[in-house]
């Protein structure tokens, strides 16, 4: 269309495969299929998902080993957060990290597994339970492969009680 300095397509247009679409006067992002991955590739600037619809979702499915798909991470715009449906797996020493500096961290070294506040102005780590008269309750290995209770902080009692020798 001459008169809206714009090309409209009325019919889905077919790319054979390893042929691009691409964008931008450097050919700066690029879309294709090699015949069996498809991929969006872009060489310079940040990549953004926008979607300004009121109150909608970006949402990132893949199959569910069943010959389905399902979603895997929701951004909710409604709910105003990100939602994650199936496990979200992190290797070894790969911190999950928490706070704008990434003071609090969660990882696993591949031998032990750690909490650790990284930032010493930070402030304090609180573990709480807000729920009426709910407990805290620590286990660990009892020695022969199962898990015992060692001690809970009991809401319901209002004190703390230990299952074993202190």
């Amino acid at each position: 269309d001459g008169q809206t300095v714009k090309m409209n397509a009325a019919k889905n247009i077919e790319f054979q495969d390893n042929v691009k679409a691409e964008f931008g006067s450097g050919d700066d992002l690029e879309i294709y299929h090699d015949g069996t991955d498809s991929f969006i590739s872009n060489e310079t600037g940040h990549v953004y998902f926008k979607n300004a619809a009121d109150d909608k979702d970006i949402e990132f499915q893949c199959d569910d080993g069943s010959g389905g798909t399902t979603a895997y991470i929701r951004i909710d715009g409604s709910a105003t957060n990100t939602k994650v449906y199936k496990d979200m797996r992190f290797n070894d020493s790969v911190d999950a990290e928490f706070g704008t500096g990434g003071d609090f961290k969660i990882y696993h070294d591949g031998s032990n597994t750690y909490l650790d506040q990284i930032n010493s102005g930070a402030g304090n780590i609180v573990i709480q339970n807000q729920n009426d008269d709910a407990d805290i309750i620590f286990k660990s290995d009892d020695g022969s492969g199962s898990i015992a209770e060692y001690f809970r902080i009991d809401g319901g009692s209002v004190r703390s009680e230990f299952s074993k020798a202190v």
